[in-house]
């Protein structure tokens, strides 16, 4: 495996991860592989927090409470 394979597969593992895995690439030989996983699992972090039913209802209720005030 290249080590660009390499890499894209640990940024593509941390975005496929669920939230409260643990970084596999943690302790090991490299520092790229670690980071790339975090990268990773922010990104599924932050689409989940956005994509979520709660970030929904905040989003109708601004959107309620601004065409109230108009």
């Amino acid at each position: 495996m290249s080590k660009r394979a390499e890499y894209m597969f640990a940024l593509y593992s941390g975005s496929l991860a669920e939230p409260g895995d643990r970084n596999p690439y943690a302790g090991g030989e490299s520092l790229v592989l670690p980071k790339l996983w975090t990268r990773g699992y922010e990104r599924m972090m932050r689409v989940r927090i956005d994509t979520g039913p709660a970030m929904r209802r905040y989003r109708a209720e601004c959107a309620a409470a601004e065409s109230r005030s108009t």
